[in-house]
Order: C-alpha cells, then structure tokens, then sequence
C-alpha cells in the first residue's frame, strides 16, 4: 500500500467560482479562485508541487475542470470536500479606478433556493475533521476567512506547526468573539488588511493597532495595504515597511491571500519575518499580474529569486535565496 502524501503546507479557505471586471472593463467570468486557492498557489511557488495541500468547501456543482487544474499544478486536494448544496452563481468582484472592490458580489438570485457563495461558505465553515488524518503532520497551516471558534479548533489541531491567520470577511466576527485572545496566542501571525485591522483594533493608527494584536496575544502581526505594501511589527516591536513590487497589475484579486501564502512559506523555510514578508510580497506581484492564480502557477524559480533579490536589495535586507531542500 503507497504511504499517503502528506503535505508540508496545507491552505485553509474558500474554494471560489470568481467573476472578475478590472478597473479597465475587462473581464473574467467563471474561474478558480478563492482565499485557499490563492494562499496554495503561492505556497507552491515557494515549496514546490505535490508538497501544499488545501482543505475546502466546495457546493455540488463546482465544475470538475478547476479541480483538475489545481490537480495539473500540482496541489495536493484530498481535502477538498464536495457539499450536497450547490449555489447559484459564481461570486463577482467589481474593481474601481483607485483600487477598491465590491467584495462578496453575487450573482443574482433567480427565484431558486440556491445559496451564494458567501452564505455557502458562512454555512460550511472549515473545521479539523475536515484536515485528513495523515496531513496533522504537515508543519504549516494558512487559515483564512474562517468561523473564530472553528478557527481556534484548527490552531490547536495543529499545535506545532506554523500557524498564519487571515481574518478576511470573518473579522467582524473574530473581533466580537470572547475567545479572540485565544484565538490570537494560537496562531503564529495574524495577516489582517487595512479594512479589517480597523476592525480588530479600531481607532488606532497602524503601528499602534498591530501592537495591540500583538498585545492580545499574537506573536506576529502584520497589515496589508495594498499598493503601498505590507507593515510587519516583530515580536521586539520593531515596524518594517516591505513596498510593493511595481508590476503591470490585471487582477488585483488573490493579492493579500497570495501574500499570507509567501509569507508562510518564508517561515517554514527558516527564514527570518523581514525575509518571509518580502516572500509574501514576491507571491503577491505573480498573482495581480494575471486573472486567477495563473501567473503563480507558471512563474519559474528564476524569476521567482531575482524579484526577492531585487526587493530585499531595496529594502537593505540581503537573503540567502530560499531553497525547497531548506524544508523536509
């Protein structure tokens, strides 16, 4: 009997039908998408194929072709998990000329009793169980957009293992759960974006709300800020901007979950934060560079090092290009 894979890395999150309309008009209907998806993809660029796994969700009539090209690259999908519910459309994301997104647009609803997209991945929030058995052994665990109480269960689960938290559309609810400090002291960073670190540390300016995360118990915090790059505050308190890397962007959709994914990996390659964070940045150019996470599923190791090397070089922080070997 083969020895199942067990992943290094496993991608925690919704596995998405995106309808994308860029800033310029154009648009992609009907692709793979979804926080898990991305984070994966950029976990993959980092580790290599057949050592990511990715643990989801999926409605009953998500089309069997985008499994196959998560399968093609190389992602490990044993724990993808096929519901009896199916929705009624893709989820549509409208982009305006300064960046910002509709989020969680859906088609609309046609008189069936089908759910969205968004009340299908409220309703089947991603809980251990749902990580097969062999996989508790992988050592890096990326959750996104997850019910907090499940959350926590996860983290736990996993206990060992380097644990990112993107709090996502759940962070309304993440902040108002009593257990958001345990939540917090169970994960290795938490990644939030600048809309939903308000959220978590209201009123605060940006150093000060990732100390009080890291007050309330995480070890790492970081923020997402777009096209201005990511503000990493480091367990001595110390804030270190990373920029963004300036690329010709198509879709800004997947960036800050491919982010979360870089940066997980820099963490299980031995790398230090600084290092990882600038890795997270590198995933997150590939990804806006094309529709859907084609751009990190093609993007070759050379390109790959040189943009780190380029980036680091910029910010004064000189690497060892990570390698795959780094990681068993």
């Amino acid at each position: 009997m083969t020895a199942p894979v067990v992943p290094v890395a496993i991608a925690c999150g919704g596995i998405l039908i995106d309808s994308v309309v860029t800033a310029c008009g154009r648009i992609n209907e009907n692709a793979l998408g979804g926080n898990a998806v991305y984070a994966a993809a950029a976990l993959r660029l980092w580790l290599g194929a057949g050592r990511v796994g990715i643990v989801g969700h999926i409605p009953a009539n998500y089309p069997p072709h985008l499994l196959d090209r998560l399968r093609d690259a190389g992602l490990l999908t044993d724990g993808i998990h096929r519901s009896a519910v199916a929705v009624r459309g893709p989820e549509w994301f409208f982009y305006a000329q300064d960046g910002s997104r509709r989020d969680e647009v859906s088609s609309p609803d046609d008189g069936d009793a089908d759910p969205d997209f968004p009340t299908f991945r409220r309703t089947h929030p991603i809980r251990p169980a749902a990580i097969p058995a062999p996989w508790r052994a992988a050592q890096g665990l990326h959750l996104a957009g997850n019910d907090p109480a499940a959350t926590l269960d996860l983290a736990v689960a996993m206990r060992g293992a380097h644990v990112t938290l993107d709090p996502g559309a759940r962070a309304g609810d993440l902040a108002a759960c009593p257990d958001m400090a345990r939540v917090l002291a169970a994960v290795t960073a938490v990644i939030p974006s600048l809309k939903e670190l308000q959220v978590l540390a209201p009123g605060q300016d940006q150093g000060a709300a990732l100390t009080a995360l890291h007050r309330g118990g995480a070890p790492l915090a970081l923020v997402k800020r777009g096209t201005t790059g990511v503000l990493l505050r480091m367990t001595d308190g110390t804030l270190t901007a990373i920029p963004a890397i300036p690329v010709v962007a198509l879709d800004p959709t997947g960036a800050g979950d491919s982010f979360c994914g870089g940066f997980l990996a820099g963490l299980l390659l031995g790398r230090d934060p600084v290092v990882a964070a600038c890795m997270g940045t590198v995933a997150a150019s590939f990804a806006v560079e094309s529709f859907g996470p084609d751009g990190l599923l093609t993007a070759t190791p050379q390109q790959r090092d040189d943009r780190l090397s380029d980036l680091a070089a910029r910010i004064g922080h000189l690497p060892s290009i990570p390698t795959i070997s780094s990681v068993s």
